[in-house]
């Protein structure tokens, strides 16, 4: 009898983790039905909720990384102005308080398709897109993709791997290659957003001095000149388990971390 009520309890504890996990995920659609419809519709409310207040836009123009500033895109959504888009959640990757998400859209009068890559946070039990990333190509561009996908993945990955052994090992110098100047690190902190300055946190890893860190890339997915991926390092010393969010975009040739988010729990 012991042994059908533990089994009870797995059996309930994991459904509960998947029914929890499943509600996550359409909480974070429906923020992210709200910046799709909102930005087709012409309803700038909708897409204010969508977004953390001072987020921003980032894309490679001419092989230089442009910023748009968020309120003042915001601004160009007209109320009641139809916008010939159609937009379309390609992907959702939850972890605890943190989220990716990546969205297609087609714009038929231009012939273009835009993925964007977002990283997200529950704020005050709100879903919030922190910042999100743009590539922008023609239909056809889009339908005849790069055959050399390894070649692409192999160098996003040695800037992520900058990023692993770079804190590991105490080489701020491999950070300062990984990361672009003007990154944040995202989290929440007792149901509030807090934000790490990133050149203050690469000043915490002093050169030589090692870090019982152990970092893996989970995953990676890029479309021209923008990536998404997710970082999974454990830390013994402090029972933790770090899930990484990071956008990238390819600048001049080379992969940067535009911003990080993460989350944590417990390592036993």
């Amino acid at each position: 009898m012991k042994k059908i009520y533990i089994l009870l309890f797995a059996f309930n504890s994991i459904l509960g983790l998947k029914l929890s996990a499943q509600t996550e995920i359409e909480q974070i659609n429906k923020t992210l039905q709200n910046y799709i419809m909102g930005t087709a519709n012409g309803e700038p409310e909708l897409v204010k909720n969508a977004f953390q207040s001072d987020f921003n836009l980032y894309l490679i123009s001419g092989d230089t990384l442009r910023i748009i500033d968020g309120k003042g895109y915001l601004t160009r959504v007209k109320k009641g102005k139809k916008y010939n888009r159609i937009g379309k959640v390609i992907s959702i990757d939850t972890e605890n308080d943190a989220a990716t998400a990546k969205i297609e859209v087609y714009f038929p009068e231009r012939n273009m398709v835009a993925t964007d890559y977002l990283l997200l946070l529950k704020i005050k039990e709100e879903w919030r897109i922190m910042h999100k990333i743009i590539n922008l190509k023609t239909h056809r561009q889009n339908q005849n993709k790069n055959l050399d996908k390894q070649n692409e993945f192999n160098l996003i990955n040695k800037t992520l791997l900058n990023y692993i052994e770079g804190t590991s090992n105490g080489e701020p110098n491999r950070l300062n290659k990984a990361f672009h100047k003007g990154f944040n690190l995202y989290y929440i902190k007792n149901d509030t957003l807090s934000i790490i300055d990133g050149e203050k946190y690469i000043s915490n890893f002093k050169l030589g001095k090692k870090n019982n860190r152990i970092g893996k890339v989970l995953s990676v997915d890029y479309e021209g000149d923008a990536a998404i991926a997710k970082i999974e390092v454990l830390m013994p010393d402090r029972d933790r388990i770090a899930i990484d969010y990071m956008l990238l975009l390819k600048i001049k040739g080379e992969w940067k971390i535009i911003h990080k988010s993460f989350t944590s729990k417990r390592y036993s």
